[in-house]
């Protein structure tokens, strides 16, 4: 019994101390993004560069992001937001548009996984939000990047981050987001709509984040 008690202390403090560990001792990145890879004109999708209000990035607390507003030929209005954490840290981790969105004054009408098919063939899970505030109703697609790949919930990227500690490899992650008007409109032309924008801008996206995956 004592034994058992022994080792059971032991096995408690050694979690705590790597657990300890884990949360201060990072490996940096070997470079930083580089957001100027994904141009503002292409493909027939002409962008600019936007802004936030300074709250948000003080709530985000983000090392770098870029907020884009595209239109395409036609008019559609295609808004993207990239967000980049050098280091994740345990207990500030990202934060979910599900706990964000409301306190931003949307409510989420439906929120479901999404497959979106990539320029090389293989399809990515990502997310699906159709979101409503007053008389706006846009439909938002989002994901988080990291080492591993790309991950859906947060419970994946909190894996993630364990793993990649424990491998003393860097903690660094993205959040993508695109979103665009919906209203009254067709959902799956809006998909197609977007499918069709994720796809032009895809592979500028892996490389301006230094993930290699």
């Amino acid at each position: 019994m004592k034994r058992a008690s022994l080792i059971s202390a032991v096995i408690i403090l050694l979690g705590g101390a790597l657990g300890n560990y884990l949360r201060f001792v990072t490996q940096p990145p070997e470079h930083p993004p580089s957001f100027d890879a994904i141009p503002l004109d292409h493909n027939g999708y002409y962008g600019e560069e936007r802004r936030l209000p300074d709250y948000n990035y003080e709530v985000l607390q983000a090392d770098t992001t870029t907020l884009r507003l595209y239109r395409s030929g036609s008019g559609d209005l295609f808004w993207l937001f990239v967000a980049y954490f050098e280091s994740q840290e345990y207990g500030s981790q990202m934060h979910s548009p599900k706990q964000c969105l409301p306190g931003g004054g949307w409510r989420i009408e439906s929120h479901e996984p999404f497959s979106l098919p990539l320029p090389s063939g293989d399809t990515k899970t990502i997310n699906r939000l159709i979101i409503v505030q007053q008389d706006s109703r846009q439909l938002m697609y989002y994901w988080y990047q990291t080492r591993g790949g790309a991950l859906t919930n947060e419970f994946a990227v909190k894996w993630d981050l364990a793993v990649n500690s424990l491998l003393f490899r860097p903690t660094d992650a993205a959040f993508v987001r695109l979103t665009l008007p919906l209203g009254d409109g067709d959902l799956a032309a809006a998909d197609a709509e977007a499918i069709r924008f994720l796809n032009s801008f895809y592979p500028y996206l892996m490389e301006a984040l230094p993930f290699d995956n």
